[in-house]
This record gives structure tokens, sequence and C-alpha cells, in this order.
């Protein structure tokens, strides 16, 4: 479905003058390759891709390491230029930043991906205490934690939890693939408060993935998972449309490059095109 949740100003969609760079950011235990399908698919389509890694592995960055990672992978920008920044799960936490650091006049829009959504004045980890929680029943189980504080998933564990699903709609191969990249991941983006001060005045198109086994789905479609004036595009399926849906997923993505509410999501993945707010 599509819908806008909550109020906020009008602001000007990615479908304005000048040329759209669209930069990826990965998720907790990831790296940029995890976006494969999706670059190939969007420069196939004459999109400008970038990917970053995240300082995921050092146990003490935060909120601002991880936004410069982005900020510099947006760079440089010429007369005109924008961009469009993707956040996946964890993701999501820093995109808004690193869109706050370059200012809307450059950030054409934000995408946020089955993602975890920063709150001024919050840590993320006071969020994941409230109720209903954000995360899915179960999920985490089988991590280890590492004496730095970072963990990691071994890969039974991964297959069967952060993957859980995932096989059935792409194959045991690709799971195993994609758990083979995992790494390690430090938890003080979690512990800090955010440093996002307020949500960026820039477009923001939320992708709610229907059988989400990493966050749950409910808690996005919730108040407490709601970007006021953000749009809502559901997909059926996982945590990891990259892989699983990336036909669908780049559909979304290019779709932004359209002034106004996205007009080319698939009828099977937008039962509701109109502009009401998420109920």
């Amino acid at each position: 479905m599509t819908g806008v949740a909550g109020s906020a100003p009008v602001v000007a969609g990615a479908g304005g003058a000048g040329p759209v760079r669209i930069v990826l950011v990965h998720g907790a235990w990831h790296d940029g390759t995890c976006w494969a399908p999706v670059v190939e698919r969007l420069e196939r389509r004459g999109h400008e891709v970038r990917v970053v890694d995240l300082p995921s592995e050092r146990p003490e960055a935060a909120g601002r390491q991880y936004a410069d990672t982005v900020v510099r992978a947006a760079q440089p920008l010429g007369p005109g230029e924008r961009v469009v920044l993707v956040g996946h799960s964890l993701g999501g936490l820093t995109v808004p930043v690193a869109a706050e650091v370059l200012g809307p006049e450059r950030v054409a829009a934000l995408v946020l991906v089955a993602a975890l959504v920063p709150r001024p004045g919050t840590s993320w980890a006071q969020q994941a205490r409230a109720q209903p929680s954000p995360m899915a029943p179960g999920f985490g189980r089988g991590q280890v934690r590492h004496d730095d504080g970072t963990t990691s998933w071994p890969p039974d564990a991964a297959a069967a939890g952060l993957y859980a699903g995932v096989a059935a709609e792409s194959s045991v191969a690709e799971v195993d693939a994609a758990v083979a990249r995992l790494r390690r991941q430090g938890w003080a983006i979690s512990r800090e408060v955010t440093p996002l001060r307020a949500w960026p005045p820039v477009r923001t198109v939320r992708v709610i993935c229907a059988e989400d086994r990493v966050v749950d789905a409910g808690w996005a479609r919730s108040a407490a998972g709601v970007v006021p004036g953000s749009e809502v595009v559901e997909l059926p399926g996982g945590h990891f449309p990259m892989l699983t849906r990336p036909d669908e997923l780049v559909e979304v993505i290019d779709g932004v490059m359209i002034d106004g509410l996205i007009a080319s999501v698939p009828d099977a993945y937008a039962a509701d095109r109109s502009a009401g707010g998420e109920q």
C-alpha cells in the first residue's frame, strides 16, 4: 500500500531539476555487498549508485561516524546535484543524520527499507525497550557477544534467526552466501542519544515488509514507527527485499525520482494509492 503518515510541510520530490545520485546504506552485521542485486538493476536504468561500508565492526563508532561515512559517499556534489539516501534496517538510524548534515537542498529523498527510525532526544536502546517492541518476537537469539561489546552470528544461527524465512523466498544457496559475508556489529550507535536534532524536511518513503522477522511490521505500521509526513509502501515478504525482491524494491527507489506519491510501484504491491494518512 502507499499512503502519507501524519502531517509535515510539503517538500519537493526527487524529480526536480538536476541529477540525482543514489547512496545505499546497509544494516547491522552487513556490508555494501548486500545491495548487489539492487545496484545492478539501478545501474541498468541509468542511475549513478554508490554503496557504503559503515564502520560497524568498530565498538566505539556511533551516529556521527556512521553519518560521516554516508556523507563522504554522497560527495562531491556539483551545482544542482542531489542524493537519494536509502537505508536498510539499522541503516535507518543513519540516513536522516546524514541528510541533516548535507542539508535539504542536497537531499532529494530518504528511503527507509524495513528500517529502524531514530527519535530526536532518545536512544535506540530506549526505543527498543518500549512497547510495542520494534523487533519481531524472538529476534536476536543465537547471537554471540564478544569482549569488546560487538556481536556476531554463527552461520547456523544467522540462517535460522537473522535470515529466518528468506530461503523460502530465494534459495538456501543465496542465504548461505549472504551469511558468509556477515561481520561483527558494534552497538555504540544504539546506546547513544541520536545526534539527529529534527527529522530533515525532505521527502521520506518507508518500505514495510509484511512478513518481516527482524523489524516487526506491526510496530512499523503503529504510531511508534511512523515518520510524520512519510509515504508508505508495503511489500510482501521478509526483511531482505534487496535479496528476495530486488525488482520490486528498485521500482520503489526508481519511483522516488517522480514528484508526488510513488507512481511506479506495481499494482500487486500498492493496493492503496490514495494520499490518505496511515491507518
